[in-house]
């Protein structure tokens, strides 16, 4: 018969064996496994999504993401996409949430589910400094002006298309800067945000914001995450972690590192 000393310690060790298990199985102490989530942003986007120089994915939209996904206690995998194939990722369920500074249209809601707001956008013309003074839809007339398509700025210009002598329509945020500096267009319409991001830079140094920023017809707005249809669960989470980081300091303390305001 063996001593009652060695019969606990085999015991012990047993149950030690079976709670290391369980804990692999579920995912930890807490019961439930860590979700795990695939983000598609925007890529070449700064100041929302963008490659710092020793290669890390950094921005407003990644940072305010990551720290959704720590309150979420969720393991998140970012694919970088240009913005027209963000949307369709997540609709198709290829992503599990889209951060593309989406507003809010009929279109976009049949196709996805839209989260609460975590910023709020317009959007101004960029262009020789000339112009600065002149109202934006004014200065633009008879002129040539870039866009990034299937964006409500893209959907803005093509209503005002027979004002305007040509509509430039790019892919990408990075397509259009390069259009702009190579004098392909004499003018760019980018969400404000962005805009001011690029006159920061040493090519933007010729060019100012035109006028003052537009909200109206479509160019502002709420912005919000997508998700595909019927992910409610998901949804809710995420807009508990966007009242919790906007709460506890997270969300500003992101924000001031991108923009001098607050840009809720």
């Amino acid at each position: 018969m063996r001593p009652v000393s060695t019969f606990f310690r085999s015991a012990r060790a047993i149950l030690a064996a079976v709670l290391l298990a369980a804990a692999l199985l579920t995912g930890g102490p807490g019961g439930a496994a860590a979700a795990g989530y695939r983000i598609a942003v925007m890529e070449a986007t700064p100041p929302f999504s963008y490659r710092a120089p020793d290669g890390r994915l950094t921005g407003f939209n990644v940072e305010i993401m990551r720290a959704l996904c720590r309150v979420m206690d969720a393991t998140c995998t970012f694919v970088e996409l240009p913005f027209q194939a963000v949307l369709d990722a997540v609709a198709e369920e290829r992503c599990d949430v889209g951060l593309a500074n989406f507003l809010r249209t009929p279109d976009r809601e049949a196709r996805v589910d839209f989260s609460a707001p975590y910023w709020r956008s317009s959007s101004s013309f960029i262009g020789p400094m000339r112009d600065a003074a002149v109202p934006g839809p004014e200065a633009v007339r008879g002129r040539s002006v870039a866009v990034i398509r299937t964006t409500r700025q893209h959907a803005y210009m093509e209503r005002m298309a027979g004002d305007v002598d040509q509509l430039v329509t790019v892919a990408s945020l990075e397509d259009l800067w390069r259009t702009l500096t190579a004098g392909e267009a004499e003018f760019a319409l980018v969400p404000t945000l962005a805009g001011l991001d690029f006159l920061l830079t040493h090519d933007g140094r010729a060019f100012s914001t035109i006028g003052t920023p537009l909200a109206g017809d479509g160019l502002g707005g709420t912005v919000h995450l997508v998700v595909p249809k019927g992910r409610r669960s998901l949804l809710n989470a995420l807009n508990g972690a966007i009242t919790t980081i906007r709460a506890d300091g997270s969300y500003q303390e992101i924000g001031r590192r991108y923009f001098p305001f607050d840009v809720y």
